[in-house]
């Protein structure tokens, strides 16, 4: 492994957090250890744990740099930072995200495509709004001139998933820097690696110390971020119960802003006048991506009867020869990588175990091996109403299989769940994937397409599945504040 950030290898990071621009020793002194998920090893054991007087050195730094010079920064120079940070990391990207998926499990085949091209098209994306940042003007036919002007929070948190810890590292600086603000980073203890390789290099950018820091551990490091009176706005992508956890905290401490990206149950909903090769493409690269590890993923398909057994036929094969591709992450081969831990490995095989009393076994079902967390891609069909299959999110490569007869009903279906992140909508007919899109209960709706997100557009849930939108304009707002000024003009 090659020089990352001033780090050769994992234990680099070792009781290690990244504050004010340099690896500092933690003050508090638990750890907690980091598996390696393809054999089951120890990767380190002596990881740190953010305690409050970490917090409060990073949010002391944060609060220096919002203050300092970083507030005299223009748009174009905001911009230039982070066009120098997308050039840095076209070059070291590859070695960040090879060190990261040694905890993460992610096939390193994914970098020079899906997790390159994520990372560089939003900070490019992002340094284009910089200077961008309009508000309002309203004339003063009452006497008053009405200005409106978006201005940022300040200090902001982001808690971040396993499974795509650095591209969600750079969906939230982005933004957050674009608008003027600073950003305390923690990334997932299973996978803090690639988050601390990542920090130094917005320094490396032109970007002042303190602007971006890093933090290591795990939910009680969450819990201190949520609750700080200094920290105005903590973005989360994760799981529902601990975005609960988080809303929580957050309000009971200074109504500070929150954006929950959460869990879903995404269904595909495939009719009968669908390109089926289209349709088979897209929901199974949904079900495989990450190995099921994805909260976009589509582990719901709906297909109606008259194309059923056909559909279904060349599902479950092209899910079996996906089984074939699972295996090493760090070889560059691989198309299917472990799931993230030994935990996860215990929750994803206990549901399957337990989907096969409610639900016929069409694909998979095993575990691959007696080391490290590998999981078949596995199908169902037609599970019993009201099962776990169907309405729990597994978050492994898990789908169910489920016929139907009519719009009406496949719609009831669809949206029979709390969750309402992503949905796909296969057909041909226009009018029928617009009425239908319009009526299914999710934040980002695909037509003829599945688990897909753009950078220029919106993304987010409804219901369960989160509050606020990540991704285009939509998310400066989500970092900043509107500030109205009246101007009277018969003083």
């Amino acid at each position: 492994m090659g020089s990352i950030g001033g780090a050769y290898s994992p234990n680099f990071y070792d009781n290690k957090h990244y504050i004010n621009g340099e690896y500092v020793t933690s003050k508090n002194k638990e750890t907690y250890t980091v598996w390696n998920p393809k054999n089951g090893e120890v990767i380190s054991d002596q990881m740190a744990i953010a305690g409050e007087d970490d917090i409060n050195a990073a949010v002391e730094a944060a609060e220096a740099a919002y203050n300092g010079a970083w507030s005299k920064f223009s748009g174009q120079q905001r911009a230039a930072c982070l066009m120098k940070l997308a050039a840095i990391m076209e070059e070291k990207m590859a070695d960040i995200l090879t060190l990261d998926s040694q905890s993460s499990g992610n096939p390193v085949s994914m970098i020079a495509t899906r997790e390159k091209n994520y990372i560089i098209t939003a900070i490019k994306y992002y340094a284009g709004w910089t200077d961008k940042q309009k508000g309002d003007y309203y004339p003063d036919d009452d006497g008053f001139v009405k200005i409106v002007r978006h201005e940022p929070l300040g200090i902001c948190a982001a808690v971040n998933p396993f499974n795509a810890p650095v591209a969600t590292f750079i969906f939230k600086a982005a933004p957050a820097l674009a608008t003027g603000n600073v950003l305390i980073v923690k990334p997932s203890e299973k996978t803090p690696y690639g988050s601390l390789a990542l920090a130094p290099l917005f320094e490396e950018a032109g970007f002042p110390k303190g602007v971006i820091q890093c933090v290591s551990g795990g939910g009680s490091t969450g819990a201190i971020l949520a609750s700080h009176m200094k920290i105005r706005k903590i973005s989360f992508t994760g799981s529902v119960p601990t975005g609960q956890k988080i809303q929580i905290a957050a309000a009971k401490s200074n109504l500070k802003r929150v954006t929950l990206e959460l869990g879903g149950k995404s269904p595909a909903v495939i009719f009968e006048d669908a390109n089926l090769d289209n349709a088979l493409t897209w929901t199974v690269n949904a079900l495989l991506a990450r190995s099921g590890q994805v909260c976009v993923a589509a582990t719901r398909i709906y297909v109606q009867k008259s194309i059923a057994e056909q559909f279904i036929e060349k599902y479950v094969a092209k899910v079996k020869e996906a089984a074939g591709r699972l295996g090493d992450p760090q070889d560059p081969n691989t198309g299917l990588g472990p799931l993230v831990d030994h935990l996860a490995l215990e929750r994803v095989t206990g549901m399957i175990e337990r989907a096969k009393n409610d639900a016929e076994l069409v694909a998979g079902g095993n575990r691959k091996g007696d080391k490290g967390s590998f999981v078949e891609p596995t199908v169902f069909l037609n599970p019993k109403a009201g099962s776990e299959i169907i309405e729990k999110e597994v978050f492994g490569p898990v789908s169910v299989v489920k016929t139907f007869e009519t719009e009406e009903e496949v719609i009831k279906l669809a949206n029979d769940t709390e969750y309402g992140l992503m949905a796909g909508v296969f057909t041909r007919d226009v009018t029928r994937a617009m009425r239908v899109s319009a009526k299914l209960d999710a934040g980002v709706v695909g037509v003829n397409c599945v688990s897909y997100m753009n950078m220029q557009a919106p993304f987010g849930g409804k219901k369960s599945s989160g509050i606020g939108r990540e991704f285009g304009e939509y998310a400066l707002r989500a970092f900043t504040e509107p500030k109205t000024v009246l101007i009277n003009m018969s003083a």
